[in-house]
């Protein structure tokens, strides 16, 4: 199976999604940012996790199309479009 960026990058980003949802994740992005900008940081990470997990649910129809094309080799070189 050929993996271009696009997939490595939501493959990536759903994983960085299932390690926020762990036990102590939200009182450690406290600790770090504090409360007001961890709360705000969160209530955008949630959606985009959301949008990320849905993008690999449709894995088949739009990464791998890419390595389907008569033109395109799968790589990361391959024309956008």
């Amino acid at each position: 199976m050929a993996r271009n960026g696009a997939r490595t990058f939501i493959w990536l980003m759903v994983k960085a999604c299932r390690l926020s949802h762990t036990k102590g994740f939200q009182l450690g992005l406290q600790q770090i940012l504090g409360a007001d900008s961890a709360n705000d940081f969160y209530a955008l990470w949630t959606p985009a996790c959301a949008i990320f997990e849905s993008l690999q649910s449709l894995d088949d129809h739009f990464n791998q199309r890419d390595a389907t094309l008569p033109d395109a080799d799968g790589s990361e070189d391959a024309p956008f479009g």
